[in-house]
């Protein structure tokens, strides 16, 4: 008994391929937020305001520097 043969069984192709459904348009909406708010903070960040320069810049850098897992693991836990 192989494990392919796993798949096969009852509707598990189905859930997998349900969850690569999600997978994919988890990740496509992420592209597009970023992208949006890259462009965005970009074009705030040519502002000729030192203070709203200054809180971008440190916004961009804070997010730069935080490794995305403890990102992931702080932000919810903030929200609550």
């Amino acid at each position: 008994d192989s494990g392919i043969q796993v798949l096969f069984q009852g509707n598990n192709l189905l859930r997998i391929l349900q969850g690569l459904g999600v997978t994919i348009g988890i990740s496509i909406v992420s592209v597009l937020l970023s992208m949006i708010l890259g462009t965005l903070l970009g074009i705030v960040m040519t502002s000729q305001s030192k203070v709203i320069r200054l809180l971008t810049r440190f916004y961009l850098e804070f997010i730069r520097i935080m490794p995305q897992l403890v990102f992931t693991s702080v932000w919810p836990a903030t929200s609550i």
